[in-house]
């Protein structure tokens, strides 16, 4: 009987490209919350911008986080966004941060929440066995 050559289901793939450092399994939890900037993601994990902004490049390749674009009515003032012109309504195109795209929502919800859920309870149990020391 001929061997089946099966294609991998992509999201294995993707899933993998997460965990092959868990930096960016980090990453993609800490964003799943809100938009952040590679400095600020940088300097709550205490780690270099520079390696921050060498995971997000993978995850960017990946096809897991994006950046994060917006129009606003004024010119924004704060560092770190770009201005990358002006709508056809006149408003000015920005973007700044990185966000989740719609599968890494799902890989963020189908393996990374689960893991941090599990340890969460770890970390409870631990804390509540010194509590009663």
């Amino acid at each position: 009987m001929a061997k089946k050559e099966g294609k991998k289901k992509p999201i294995f793939d993707k899933v993998g490209l997460v965990f092959r450092s868990p930096i960016r399994a980090d990453i993609m939890k800490e964003i799943s919350h809100n938009v952040q900037k590679p400095q600020e993601i940088a300097d709550k994990f205490e780690i270099p911008k520079q390696n921050i902004n060498y995971h997000i490049q993978a995850l960017k390749k990946g096809g897991l986080i994006k950046t994060h674009t917006e129009e606003r009515e004024e010119m924004p003032s704060e560092r770190g966004v770009r201005i990358n012109g002006k709508s056809e309504s006149g408003k000015f195109k920005v973007s700044y941060g990185v966000e989740l795209t719609k599968n890494g929502k799902n890989i963020v919800n189908q393996f990374i929440d689960p893991l941090y859920e599990k340890e969460n309870e770890k970390e409870k149990i631990k804390n509540k066995k010194k509590e009663e020391e």
